[in-house]
């Protein structure tokens, strides 16, 4: 059977997912606002807290998270902005120890912004004291050791969700926007890059099963040249499943023509 020349293949091959979801929390802007943002997703509304579970996701590799995190967010005003920054630290200590119980000591929370703001309180005495509101933004981290399997890092979600549910009704009990947030629960890899290894061993697997698929008898196919491979990527598929994927772009083509293009 005759096999035609294979001339300028040209072939890029790019494995690539899109990362996890990264944290976004609103901001919260304000005239007369003094302090560093942090962005974060969070509602105050009723929603459930767990992980769902998506399928539509084509990965390099799967592997069980190793972190679970949520987004925390303290409100509190005071007569004066220490007084404020006093009572939010105090809020979160308290959650810090309720954290440490509902996850038995796994649990640590990371503060990142901080915002204080006056709020309007008119007055025809310049020496009246002005009450500041105090915002401040954090995220918990929660080790899932290898050793918690489903139903324990189930266990886990639920002991969360009733610390989430208690924290959200002393809110609404509070009033005036005051209070503690906690919510938007997901999972992650903290190390992506100890599967480093075994994503290029995949990467290099799928681009020889693809060479020589789609190579001629008379002109195979060889690697030309490749970028230096990007970072790790990673998405949440599920309680239990991160998708890992690493993004490498390679051309291929023929040592022919290679050497006809050669100067």
């Amino acid at each position: 059977m005759y096999h035609p020349p294979v001339r300028h293949i040209a072939l890029l091959l790019l494995l690539c997912l899109a990362a996890c979801a990264s944290t976004q929390q609103p901001s919260y802007p304000s005239l007369g606002s003094v302090g560093s943002g942090y962005a974060s997703k969070s509602s105050d509304s009723g929603e459930g807290t767990g992980v769902a579970m998506t399928r539509d996701v084509d990965a390099g590799l799967v592997v069980r998270p190793d972190t679970l995190l949520m987004d925390v967010r303290i409100n509190d005003e005071g007569a004066g902005a220490s007084q404020a920054l006093a009572q939010a630290q105090a809020a979160g200590a308290d959650l810090q120890a309720r954290l440490q119980a509902a996850t038995a000591g796994a649990a640590t929370l990371v503060w990142c912004g901080t915002q204080v703001s006056p709020l309007d309180n008119i007055s025809k005495t310049a020496a009246a004291t002005v009450t500041f509101r105090v915002t401040l933004e954090g995220r918990v981290e929660i080790v899932l050791g290898a050793e918690l399997d489903y139903w324990k890092r189930s266990a886990l979600v639920g002991a969360l969700a009733e610390l989430s549910e208690g924290l959200h009704r002393a809110r609404i009990a509070a009033g005036a926007g005051r209070g503690v947030f906690l919510g938007h629960m997901r999972v992650t890899v903290k190390n992506t890059e100890s599967h480093r290894g075994k994503l290029t061993e995949l990467w290099v697997q799928r681009v020889r099963a693809f060479a020589s698929a789609a190579q001629a008898h008379q002109a195979p196919l060889y690697l030309l040249d490749c970028t230096p491979p990007g970072d790790i990527r990673q998405k949440q598929q599920s309680l239990e499943e991160i998708a890992l994927s690493l993004s490498v772009t390679c051309r291929l083509g023929s040592l022919k023509s290679a050497a006809a293009a050669a100067p």
